[in-house]
């Protein structure tokens, strides 16, 4: 793409294109991968990329924001879809492809920021395809996939009709560098929170407990395994589970944005700090 200038796009989908998606492109394209934010349940993917796009701006990041139909990919935190258990994953695939062949973007690593039910689907997007994340944020997801070799995914890692009977490479998945987010406030067992017997004596009863649980299950199994843990923690201030609490009260576009361009930039997005 010759003369390179900032781009703002929107692709939608079509036979061979299973997911629409918002695009912003910098001037300079190539330099980073790009990073994609899923959306949560509500499918608000616009307002997601509406958050983000000022500060992509600023600094020139590439981002790629998808939208998982309500109809076709009703289960897409679980990664399946109406063509099957892993659809999700595919389809986000060969977004990123598209991405790459018709807007010039390297995508053959990405950083992901996925919020409510696109945390669920980033940290197992991570756990399936470990090869194609760089860093993950994962933000107020309401349940988590345990790296239990003994219990059938999506609850843990084995091979299950969910995953396509694929097996998953947990140690390749302990190296990547995730940051969990969580709002302070995110303890309400709402309609959209998945709930029951096993998965509360498991998890925990709310969105806060099950993450800072799933955080020292994912270190003891590091530890187990001979690894050092690469995933972080921090807790968004005075926020429930609202993406605009998020945004507006507790920071999480510059905590996102500190987290995975501060390798590059360790001054970036000061505001976030990690644990």
């Amino acid at each position: 793409m010759a003369n390179p200038r900032r781009v703002l796009t929107q692709r939608t989908p079509s036979r061979v294109l299973p997911l629409g998606y918002h695009a912003f492109l910098p001037e300079e394209r190539g330099l980073r991968p790009p990073i994609v934010i899923v959306h949560g349940h509500s499918r608000g993917a616009g307002r997601h990329f509406r958050a983000f796009l000022p500060k992509a701006i600023a600094a020139n990041l590439p981002l790629v924001v998808p939208t998982f139909g309500d109809e076709r990919f009703r289960g897409y935190q679980q990664l399946a879809g109406a063509d099957g258990p892993m659809a999700a994953q595919e389809a986000l695939t060969i977004t990123l492809e598209d991405a790459s062949t018709v807007l010039g973007v390297d995508t053959r690593q990405v950083d992901f920021l996925g919020f409510s039910g696109g945390a669920q689907f980033v940290h197992r997007f991570a756990l399936a395809s470990p090869h194609r994340v760089r860093r993950a944020v994962i933000a107020a997801a309401g349940w988590y996939t345990y790296l239990d070799s003994e219990r059938p995914f999506p609850y843990g890692c084995a091979p299950s009709p969910a995953s396509g009977h694929r097996e998953f490479d947990v140690q390749a998945f302990l190296r990547l560098p995730m940051h969990v987010l969580i709002g302070e406030r995110d303890v309400r067992r709402d309609a959209s929170l998945r709930t029951g017997t096993f998965i509360d004596r498991r998890q925990g009863s709310d969105r806060l407990s099950r993450a800072l649980r799933w955080i020292d299950h994912v270190e003891a199994v590091a530890r187990a395994q001979g690894l050092e843990s690469s995933i972080t923690f921090d807790l968004l201030p005075a926020s429930g589970h609202s993406l605009s609490e998020a945004v507006h009260k507790g920071g999480l576009v510059e905590r996102t944005y500190d987290f995975l361009v501060s390798d590059e930039n360790p001054s970036f997005g000061s505001e976030g700090a990690s644990q």
